[in-house]
């Protein structure tokens, strides 16, 4: 099985002759998280943030980092800042603390679930780390890209969403 890519917004057109107008509609399909992934913080969808960058037509990770939820951060909504971001290093291991992005606090270990940051590793992370760059490859950007993945229950890739350098995602 491949890496899947997943968009949660389509468009279709209505075969409507009177109509003639494009509807858009959610698509809420569930991602079952890796279990890794749910032990860290099982009630959000935790994900993994990498930058891809093209230098002389090599692309190559710039850095990562792992998006989690809190009790805190569970309005849904991408523009209110909530959660915890720990970094992660090119061989998906995690940092030995994390920020929370309400209060910029450093922490060791998830405020609700103890999960310690320090000694834990990404599973799959090459995996991730190797599906980023190709799709950086297959954009034919020269540029900076930012991914957001999820890794699912088999240990797949999946596209959450993406950032140029144009939109600002430094």
């Amino acid at each position: 099985m491949g890496a899947q890519k997943h968009s949660t917004e389509f468009r279709f057109e209505e075969d409507i002759h009177e109509l003639r107008t494009e509807f858009s509609f959610q698509n809420d399909d569930i991602i079952m998280q890796h279990p890794f992934l749910n032990k860290i913080y099982p009630y959000a969808l935790n994900t993994i943030h990498l930058v891809t960058y093209c230098e002389n037509n090599t692309v190559s990770l710039l850095s990562g980092s792992l998006e989690i939820g809190t009790a805190e951060s569970m309005s849904g909504y991408a523009d209110e800042i909530g959660g915890i971001s720990c970094g992660v290093d090119h061989q998906g291991n995690l940092k030995s603390y994390a920020y929370d992005l309400k209060t910029l606090e450093k922490i060791d270990k998830h405020p609700q679930t103890r999960f310690v940051f320090a000694g834990s590793r990404i599973p799959h992370f090459d995996r991730l780390k190797a599906f980023a760059i190709d799709l950086h490859i297959n954009n034919k950007v020269d540029d900076v890209i930012s991914w957001k993945l999820a890794l699912d229950i088999y240990g797949q890739a999946i596209l959450i969403n993406t950032l140029m350098e144009k939109d600002n995602l430094l």
